[in-house]
């Protein structure tokens, strides 16, 4: 078990998508500690590779591992139970392309970021334990997509995303009170059944849903 629990695997998470540049953050997974990103790679993986052997990323050593018949790079760092799968476009089930793509890794970097914060503001206010949590990364269809895209500019079109990301959250080992500090924070957050009338609430540009 990794000192700081999901706090510090969300803040190394969010330093590993940094360094990472570009890719798109297709798919990632928290459990607990340990912490699985599937980014797709807009060329060749073994060139990507290549180009970072015995690179540092987020500050720790990182081992690749390319695969060079399924096309998919492993890259782990070291002392972590952090990990990312590269792969190309044609293997994965990825939203419609377009330039909205290119700031997903930003968005994504800062809902980490304010997740590990508010994971270490209900700690601190509750003391215990690290909370545990888990965590999912999903892109959702947009329901207003259509719409918006035939009253834009045919310029503007490609930065419309037809999807919404969403980490959706479930408490894997927390106390009542770090679970309600944590609910607190949110938006709407204080209200008694909150969870009942409204899951999901804007995070840093993308949905986080509170999972019962």
């Amino acid at each position: 078990m990794t000192a700081g629990g999901s706090k510090a695997a969300l803040v190394v998470g969010s330093a590993f998508l940094h360094d990472l540049g570009s890719l798109f953050p297709v798919a990632m997974t928290l459990t607990g500690d340990e912490l699985v990103f599937t980014f797709v790679s807009p060329g060749e993986v073994e060139q990507w590779a290549a180009e970072r052997t015995a690179t540092v990323l987020a500050g720790r050593e990182a081992r690749f591992s390319v695969d060079t018949q399924e096309e998919r790079v492993l890259v782990e760092l070291a002392g972590t139970r952090i990990r990312a799968l590269i792969v190309l476009a044609d293997d994965v089930t990825a939203p419609l392309p377009g330039r909205w793509r290119d700031r997903m890794p930003m968005t994504v970097r800062l809902a980490l970021e304010e997740l590990a914060r508010m994971l270490a503001r209900c700690h601190h206010a509750a003391g215990g334990a690290a909370p545990l949590i888990d965590l999912d990364l999903t892109y959702r269809p947009d329901p207003g997509y259509h719409e918006r895209l035939s009253q834009a500019h045919e310029s503007v079109r490609p930065f419309i995303a037809p999807v919404r990301p969403v980490l959706s959250l479930r408490w894997r080992s927390a106390t009542p009170g770090q679970r309600k500090a944590f609910l607190g924070e949110l938006p709407g957050g204080s209200g008694r059944g909150w969870l009942r009338r409204r899951q999901t609430v804007p995070v840093m540009g993308l949905d986080l849903e509170v999972v019962r």
